[in-house]
């Protein structure tokens, strides 16, 4: 008799081998299922906090908004408020995308107009719409900004239309 052979006889003669193989996997596919499970809830919990989050943006832009227009002694009462309001957030993982004078980065702005400012460098953020946020490490909202686009004179003049609609080519 083989040595294989041998083995399989052992295992069919002794049935605790069998159930205990069959303990172990089962022990090891519950054990999974829980860890699985814990990962789904703790992602939902997160998903659940960024999206209350991000409604609640809206009234940080609210308050910027205000800060802007009004100019009495309710102004510093609305920046404190605002300041209390960011550090909130700030306490929950939110915090503002820096995007003024750095340069464009699409994956945490959107651009929705072009400047031309030749004192900077192209591609640099100029102005910031909207102000974008992270919820820890992903971006909450994107920033909506203005970004340098160096537009040449030259070229504008050169495609100028000459005398009979034709445009001048050099």
């Amino acid at each position: 008799m083989t040595e294989a052979e041998s083995k399989k006889n052992e295992s069919i003669a002794d049935p605790s081998v069998e159930l205990t193989n069959t303990l172990q996997r089962v022990q090891a596919d519950f054990e999974n299922y829980r860890k699985r499970t814990q990962n789904e809830l703790t992602q939902q919990y997160a998903h659940g906090k960024a999206t209350a989050f991000k409604e609640m943006l809206a009234s940080a832009d609210t308050l910027e908004s205000a800060i802007t227009k009004v100019k009495d002694a309710h102004q510093k009462d609305l920046e404190n408020l605002r300041a209390q309001f960011l550090k909130l957030l700030a306490q929950n993982g939110v915090k503002p995308i820096e995007t003024i004078n750095k340069p464009f980065d699409p994956f945490v702005s959107e651009c929705i107009l072009q400047g031309n400012d030749p004192s900077k460098k192209e591609d640099i953020v100029l102005e910031e719409f909207q102000r974008g946020y992270w919820f820890h490490d992903d971006v909450l909202r994107t920033a909506k900004v203005k970004v340098n686009k160096y537009v040449s004179m030259e070229s504008d003049h050169d495609n100028q239309p000459t005398k009979q609609g034709e445009t001048k080519h050099e």
